[in-house]
């Protein structure tokens, strides 16, 4: 190990682990980051896995933009696959509301730039432990491979995994995210996955083809003792042509973008809080350097109001715009509208006791522009998670005589910074299968199991006449039939199709103001 990598190393213990680009100090002190494979000769320099390769691609973007490539003029949608890995046990899988306060953030770093994402078609769930702790490892990047093929081949592929370099030797890893650019997925560290981590946006950049605006000094930066003041080089260790303040090699040298100024990346060592630059280091023209530090590709922590230039983003939509992403330019325009009323959880009311402990509703106001509701229930350790698209879902799993808090954050494919709402209930240790309401004195269903395609009757004998409103539940508690009718006093023959429903196991349940009938449900080939 160098020199250099031992004192990135200290000064990897010193940056707490929220702020902004922790994962830029990767790149000097990463093993390889990519299959057997590739060429690993400047991975070690770099949060992207191949720099010549992405080299090429802003060359190439650049030369588009020179050639007049014609930029849009709308809403630019970029579908994101969000990969939520654990290891083998299905154990430390990030949590889906920290996912979705990522995407409001990312929506509103990039919001200056055209660029919208959106969750493309839910979350795809991988349980293993090479993904898990090393997803730059041969059996880990074959399952990847199947993964982003099989289900987001038109999507941003993210990989959202415990550690992104297993093999580094130092404690936590230091590798907080990086961009493959053969598989072309981008990996970050769950603890980096909140709406106050830039990780991903800066890995998103990577992604859309920019360079670090320090390009060439990845592997050494600026040292007075070895470079000298002014800088004399005209190239880097790494052969990238050192940048000058007047521009005049803009096209050419650094991370070739000329509205960000030079920077010899002195963000590495420069104070977290992101006090102003006041060095005096001059290029070889004596021209003194005032480096971008507020900066979303730079490694400055701790800035306020990072931004990407304007030229920056141009090359980002160059790269949206490219043969190479066509496969994300699928023309498909999602719901983002913001979501701006707050939703009113129903049922159960705050602190009451549940009739059942096995077959709990719960029901909430549905709320403009939401198309899905992610609802969570909390007892200690103990989690339940379901998304679904109705404003209400029926649970099986809690337990007798326990206190939950239940929550429901609605969002849409685009829009996820939505305000969530949360009550308490409390169940008894009654279950369904041993009462129903006082009203029913008979309740029967005809046939069960009955086949798909067939009709079957709920019958209910009840001493008076009530509104109820009947629903089918599958046991992830999506519901697939919900209405309303009116219980007359007597006998009731309710009819219910099947040709929408699968075969499996469900929940039937008739819900009235004086509590509910619950009864399973089979549905047969």
């Amino acid at each position: 190990m160098s020199k250099c990598q031992l004192k990135l190393i200290l000064l990897l213990n010193t940056v707490h682990r929220t702020n902004l680009f922790c994962l830029l100090l990767i790149g000097v002190i990463a093993p390889a980051l990519v299959s057997a494979q590739e060429n690993t000769t400047d991975i070690h320099l770099h949060c992207v896995t191949n720099q010549a390769l992405q080299i090429e691609r802003i060359l190439a973007n650049k030369q588009a933009l020179k050639a007049g490539l014609a930029m849009p003029r709308e809403e630019m949608y970029v579908p994101l696959k969000f990969h939520l890995v654990a290891d083998s046990d299905g154990v430390g899988r990030i949590e889906i509301e920290d996912v979705l306060a990522q995407v409001c953030s990312l929506n509103q770093e990039f919001s200056d730039t055209g660029l919208q994402f959106y969750i493309d078609d839910g979350f795809n769930f991988i349980d293993s432990d090479g993904v898990f702790e090393g997803p730059n490892q041969g059996a880990a990047v074959a399952t990847m491979i199947r993964a982003a093929r099989e289900e987001g081949d038109e999507s941003v592929n993210i990989f959202l995994t415990n550690s992104a370099n297993a093999n580094s030797g130092i404690e936590n890893g230091t590798v907080l995210g990086f961009y493959n650019i053969v598989n072309d997925w981008i990996v970050v560290r769950n603890r980096q996955v909140s709406s106050q981590d830039a990780t991903l946006a800066h890995e998103v950049g990577h992604y859309f083809s920019l360079l670090h605006p320090h390009s060439g000094w990845d592997a050494e930066p600026w040292d007075e003792s070895l470079h000298g003041n002014p800088v004399t080089l005209r190239r880097t260790a790494q052969g990238i042509q050192v940048e000058l303040v007047n521009g005049s090699n803009c096209d050419e040298a650094g991370d070739f973008v000329c509205d960000t100024p030079p920077d010899y990346n002195f963000g590495l060592r420069w104070n977290s809080r992101c006090t102003p630059f006041n060095l005096d280091i001059m290029d070889r023209n004596l021209d003194t350097i005032v480096p971008l530090q507020a900066n979303y590709m730079s490694y400055f922590l701790g800035c306020r109001g990072y931004t990407f230039t304007p030229d920056q983003t141009e090359l980002m939509i160059a790269d949206f715009m490219s043969l190479r992403r066509s496969n994300i330019r699928t023309g498909f325009v999602p719901l983002t509208a913001e979501i701006a009323n707050t939703l009113e959880l129903l049922s159960p009311e705050n602190n009451a006791t549940t009739d059942f402990f096995d077959g709990v509703e719960l029901t909430w106001t549905p709320v403009e522009n939401a198309s899905q509701y992610l609802v969570i229930l909390r007892s200690g350790p103990d989690r339940i998670v379901r998304i679904v698209e109705e404003p209400n879902v029926f649970i099986t799993e809690l337990q007798p005589d326990e206190i939950y808090t239940w929550s429901v954050t609605p969002f849409n494919d685009g829009y996820a910074c939505a305000d969530r709402e949360t009550n308490i209930l409390r169940t008894n240790n009654i279950t369904t299968n041993t009462e129903d309401p006082a009203f029913a004195e008979t309740v029967t269903v005809q046939p069960n199991p009955v086949r798909v395609g067939e009709e079957m009757s709920v019958i209910v004998a009840s001493t008076k006449s009530l509104q109820g409103t009947l629903s089918v539940y599958d046991l992830a508690g999506k519901s697939h039939l919900s209405k309303r009718m009116l219980i007359n006093s007597g006998k009731n023959n309710i009819n219910l199709g099947t040709n929408e429903l699968q075969s499996g196991v469900y929940m039937l349940s008739l819900s009235t103001a004086e509590g509910s009938i619950n009864r399973k449900l089979i549905i047969s080939n």
